[in-house]
Parts: C-alpha cells; sequence; structure tokens
C-alpha cells in the first residue's frame, strides 16, 4: 500500500474518516448522536463518529456492517435474527438489545437484554445480559460481568470514567472533540481516573487532570494538544 493510501485506510490520530467510513450508508460525525430504523426488525442508536453499512440480501435483509464507532442495536423479537457485522467477527440477535464498539480494531460487545451470540473465526459464545466480551486480532477472550449502565451512559449524554487508565481516557475524550490530545507521559498515562462528565463538557477533562495529577497541556495548531 502506498504512503497516500495508507494515510486514507488509517488517518494519523483519527484526524478524519477512513475511505471505509466515507462510504458508509449511515454516518455520525463528532459529537453526534443518531437513531436510525432500518426495518421493522432492527433499529439502531449511533454513538459520535459512527459508521454503518447495510449488507443484507433479499434474503437476509437485516444485516449490517460496523465499519468503526459505537451503536446500540435493538433486534424485536422476530422470524429473522438481527446479524451486525464487526472486522472479522459477527454478532447474531433475535429478542435483545446489545452496544458494540468497533475501536483500534477490537470489537467490544455488551448484553444489554436478552441473548446474544457473538462469533469470530471458528469460535463463538452465547452473551447473556450484563455480560461484556471483545474480541481482536488476537481471538476472542472470556465474556466477563459488567455495568451496563456505565457502558451505554452516552445515550443520555454522559461518560464515566472508573479507576480508567489516563490513557484510555484521553483516547476516549479524542472520539467526541475535533483535534487531538496526544499523551506524551507513559507513567501519567497508567495512573487511574475517576470522573462523570456530560458530553457537552468533554474538553474539561484536560484540565482536571492538571489540576489532580500536576500535568502539563500545551496547546499548538490545528487543535492538538500535548498532555505530559
Amino acid at each position: 500500500m502506498t504512503g497516500v493510501g495508507l494515510l486514507v485506510a488509517r488517518p494519523p490520530l483519527g484526524l478524519w474518516p477512513s475511505w471505509s467510513e466515507l462510504s458508509a450508508d449511515y454516518r455520525t460525525s463528532i459529537g453526534e448522536r443518531r437513531q436510525i430504523t432500518l426495518s421493522d426488525h432492527v433499529s439502531v442508536e449511533m454513538n459520535t463518529r459512527t459508521s454503518i453499512a447495510l449488507r443484507g440480501s433479499a434474503e437476509n435483509a437485516d444485516q449490517i456492517e460496523l465499519l468503526g464507532g459505537e451503536a446500540i442495536v435493538t433486534a424485536p423479537k422476530a422470524s429473522n435474527a438481527v446479524t451486525v457485522l464487526a472486522a472479522d467477527g459477527r454478532i447474531v440477535a433475535a429478542d435483545a438489545l446489545f452496544n458494540i464498539r468497533y475501536e483500534n480494531r477490537n470489537v467490544c460487545v455488551t448484553c444489554l437484554q436478552g441473548q446474544v451470540h457473538v462469533e469470530q473465526r471458528t469460535a463463538a459464545l452465547p452473551l447473556l445480559a450484563g455480560q461484556q466480551v471483545i474480541y481482536s486480532e488476537d481471538g476472542i477472550r472470556q465474556p466477563v460481568a459488567i455495568d451496563s449502565a456505565a457502558v451505554t451512559a452516552w445515550k443520555d449524554g454522559v461518560i464515566i470514567f472508573k479507576a480508567t487508565p489516563i490513557s484510555d481516557v484521553i483516547a476516549e475524550v479524542n472520539r467526541y472533540q475535533s483535534g487531538a490530545i496526544v499523551l506524551t507521559n507513559a507513567e501519567l498515562g497508567r495512573k487511574r481516573f475517576n470522573a462523570r462528565f456530560r458530553i457537552a463538557n468533554i474538553g474539561e477533562v484536560v484540565g482536571q487532570i492538571e489540576q489532580i495529577f500536576g500535568a502539563r497541556a500545551t496547546r499548538l495548531p490545528g487543535g492538538i494538544t500535548l498532555l505530559g
């Protein structure tokens, strides 16, 4: 792949959408949330920077692909199950509600109601309400119990951090605002952060990290902030 092609496929720091995201049937921009109804059998609530493509056929209309981002999928009880493709796996559900997130080559599935079936390559497992599983190029992990309310707080315009490494906090904040925060101190990135923010006030995170941990933010042209 050429340098230009690589930049299109994998934009640095996520500063612009990839080619696959631009070719999506439905897409949300920075900070946008959107509810879509795809059929009588499936509706999707899309979080910020989310891209979805329709992959269904006449025989299987309820099949979509999450190209990137995060969404809550509602699959009412129906004769045809809903299938969501993401990376090299798929999630199959009927009479269920689940949150799915695809970021940095990791797919995270959280079952909110009912039961969903998660498949990746030759592995497959059921996921019950209150359980979460992650799969990646390294395979599928074991399900874990999760606080579903924290996972879906974005629906209400809120982000909750619970003993979250600052490196993960920064990655999350970058999803909701233009430009990018770049962490320049690995030790700071390992420290744990507890907070609850309105997404509308997400820019306050950096200031709190500066105050609590004695960090320093340097703001550069182009919306880049160095935090260390």
